[in-house]
């Protein structure tokens, strides 16, 4: 508004203006404010879902230090169902695949640990899941499924794993040659003087290959 002679007509003037633009901007105000309210509240509520899922956590930890299946079953469901958008729910999802594997539960092993595939964001993560998947496949004689399941990931530091267990499967398949290359990869990917070298060593030297 422009400089007015009287206050009654920089009053008349303000009516003016506000008749014709007071609405759009009570609805812009109130937008902005409803903006910052909502941001708040998404943030509290994020914050409350991790505490409450770290809490769960720590508690499935506990149970597994027990060996306590039914505390870890308990947790890490409810880890998954209720707070599943949190980094806990694959590591939940990763120790109920480890306790259901260890009660010879291999069908929900397989479960778990497909769902940290379809969920996870981290690819530590979903490698290590990847990895363990595999190794159950394997062991069930689904060898060329467990084989594209691992040719299909970057593995990361994980690379010796994933190349002694492709040795394995090319092994178990009847093809030497693949497995030794498999076992060559793995035994160049350690570090020297470890248990795993030798134990690689010892696999390469079964197929009649001295490094």
């Amino acid at each position: 508004m422009a400089d007015y002679a009287t206050e009654s007509e920089q009053f008349e003037a303000f009516k003016h203006w506000w008749k014709k633009n007071g609405t759009l901007t009570s609805v812009a105000l109130v937008l902005m404010i409803a903006g910052l309210i909502g941001t708040q509240w998404w943030r509290t509520q994020t914050v409350a879902q991790a505490e409450a899922a770290s809490s769960d956590y720590q508690q499935l930890i506990q149970g597994l230090s027990r060996n306590d299946a039914q505390a870890v079953q308990q947790h890490a469901s409810r880890i998954i169902s209720q707070f599943s958008s949190t980094p806990y729910a694959p590591l939940a999802a990763l120790a109920l695949a480890k306790t259901k594997l260890e009660q010879g539960d291999k069908k929900a092993a397989r479960t778990h640990l497909q769902w940290v595939l379809d969920n996870a964001s981290q690819p530590a993560l979903k490698s290590v899941a990847r990895l363990r998947l595999a190794k159950i496949i394997y062991s069930e004689g689904e060898y060329p499924v467990a084989l594209s399941l691992l040719s299909a990931d970057n593995a990361g530091s994980f690379t010796s794993e994933y190349e002694e267990l492709k040795g394995d499967i090319a092994l178990a398949m009847k093809n030497p040659g693949e497995a030794r290359a498999a076992y060559t990869r793995a035994l160049a990917a350690l570090p020297e003087n470890t248990q795993e070298r030798t134990q690689l060593q010892m696999k390469l030297d079964d197929l009649g290959v001295k490094n």
